[in-house]
This record gives structure tokens, sequence and C-alpha cells, in this order.
């Protein structure tokens, strides 16, 4: 999931669910931005919502941070939070882990030290279009 990346919006809330919501709005506009259209930024407000409630689960810190990052051609969303979990936050074998694979084009979850990051990479119809083509 590695992307050049240009513009990145990074944000930190409190571990909380009433700001959850805000974490939807912040890559809804983000998408909106990127010419992806309504139903994939539907898709995306829905991973980052479903993503964020699995880490809510499990932190132990402060706070979930979000960062959108605009790479060439795709859009990764990051969401991470420091946890307890020994293992996978997110089970590979889990529902929340085969609708996270619908609702993106890519998707990592990784555990960095006490961290567990969800990440989250979409390409709007314009590029999966060219992708498939081998076009700029």
């Amino acid at each position: 999931m590695n992307t050049t990346r240009r513009d990145e919006v990074v944000l930190h809330v409190p571990a909380n669910a009433g700001y959850v919501a805000l974490l939807r709005t912040v890559v809804g506009g983000c998408a909106g931005h990127r010419n992806f259209t309504l139903d994939q930024i539907d898709d995306l407000r829905m991973a980052v919502d479903e993503a964020a409630g699995q880490l809510l689960k499990h932190v132990v810190g402060d706070g979930v941070e979000l960062a959108v990052a605009e790479g060439d051609r795709a859009l990764e969303v990051r969401v991470s939070a420091a946890t307890s979990a020994d293992g996978a936050v997110i089970d590979r074998e889990s529902f929340t882990w085969t609708i996270l694979q619908v609702l993106a084009d890519e998707l990592d979850v990784r555990t960095e030290g006490s961290r567990t990051i969800v990440t989250l990479r979409a390409l709007p119809e314009v590029g999966r279009e060219d992708q498939g083509r081998g076009t700029a």
C-alpha cells in the first residue's frame, strides 16, 4: 500500500464513539475532492465507521487518529489507536473484516508497538478504469 503522498489530513479525536461521525465527515470531504462517486464516498465513510468502532472496543489511549493521504491515484485512509489487544483487533475471519474488504479496494490491519493501524485504500472510478488499461 505504498503511495506517493501529496497532501495529508490528520485528525485526532477523543476515544469516544460520539466522535466517529466527525471521522466519517472528514473522510467523506476528502474523497469528495478526489472525484469519488457518491456511492464510493458512502463506502469509505462506512469503512471508517466500522474500523473506528472496532478500535474503540480495544482502545487504551486517549484517542483515535484518522489520517487521509492523497496518492498519485488513490486515497489512503488510516485509522489508528493505542489498543489493549495482544492479537489482531480485527480478526481476518470476522464479519467486520469481510465488510471492510468489500468497502475498500485494499485493506491492511497491522500492529506497531501498542498501536493498531487500519489502512484502507480506494481508487476513484476514473482511476479504476485507467488502471486496467495501464494509462496515466
